[in-house]
């Protein structure tokens, strides 16, 4: 999945959300984004989002001269959700179908994503997937083929986010699960700091994709990674970032999302804003019979 025209403006509405928050100094703001408008006027497009993004991000960490910029951003959003979860922890142990419930409030969590164009209420989101038909529901295989699983593993993508897969993971109660986070920061994705005070680590084993791309790029991930991806029976990918860059990598992936742009939504073929439990092969049949048509 490549750079689509539409990534540009989402990229520059970021930035101006981080100058805003005042993590950027007013004397920075100008000469730091006229740097990363120079980058993107020569970039070549022929590349996937995240990659794109990577290097925009050690683009503004090199200027700023800060290694995280978004990390009080980040402790917030695992500051906000921690004092959520006992209430969500409630939710989920009163449900009739615990496994729906939690899958649902971590579908939900995706929206902590300070990277999107559109900045989406938790609370109100929360309240509306747990009420809502998921627009592509693949679940049922998904809660077979853990079952069935040996090796999960558990893709994440940004903080706050981190504590309802935590959630998840407790309702799962799998043996042998590793929950991936970025190997160093970038946005407010989350890193293995991050899993450690959401409480990930209770629940899987921490691992790290070896890069700072905000989402999956198979070419510059860990060894580590990439046998593990390799050997687990079941992969749950969170988030859109790393679905545009796993849609062409073989395995048993299910993406858990909510859809916030038009390039992911067109792909798959559904509205903005939209619940999904999505299986990669059912994805690609239908991309394969839309170009075949």
């Amino acid at each position: 999945m490549n750079i689509h025209l539409d990534c540009i403006p989402c990229i520059i509405q970021n930035y101006i959300r981080l100058v805003k928050t005042g993590s950027i100094s007013k004397t920075q703001s100008e000469p730091v984004l006229r740097s990363l408008l120079s980058f993107l006027s020569e970039v070549d497009y022929d590349q996937p989002p995240p990659l794109l993004s990577q290097n925009l991000h050690r683009i503004l960490r090199k200027e700023l001269k800060s290694s995280d910029p978004y990390r009080s951003i980040k402790e917030d959003s695992n500051r906000m959700m921690l004092q959520k979860y006992p209430l969500l922890k409630k939710t989920v142990e009163a449900a009739s179908n615990p496994f729906d419930t939690a899958m649902r409030l971590a579908i939900a969590g995706n929206v902590i994503d300070f990277g999107s164009k559109h900045q989406l209420d938790i609370d109100k989101t929360i309240q509306q997937i747990l009420t809502s038909e998921l627009e592509i529901d693949h679940s049922t295989d998904l809660r077979k083929d853990i079952a069935d699983a040996k090796t999960l593993l558990y893709i994440g993508d940004n903080a706050g986010e981190i504590v309802l897969d935590k959630l998840f993971l407790e309702t799962l109660d799998h043996d042998d699960v590793y929950f991936t986070v970025r190997g160093h920061p970038v946005i407010n994705d989350a890193t293995h700091e991050d899993a450690v005070t959401a409480g990930v680590d209770r629940h899987a084993k921490i691992i790290t994709t070896g890069d700072d791309a905000p989402g999956i790029v198979w070419e510059t991930t860990s060894p580590e990674f990439k046998d593990i991806f390799s050997k687990a029976d079941v992969i749950i990918s969170k988030g859109q970032g790393n679905l545009e860059g796993l849609t062409d990598i073989p395995g048993n992936i299910y993406f858990l999302l909510v859809t916030k742009c038009n390039l992911v939504s067109n792909t798959i073929g559904v509205k903005e804003e939209s619940f999904l439990v999505l299986n990669r092969t059912k994805l690609n049949k239908k991309t394969e019979k839309e170009n075949n048509a």
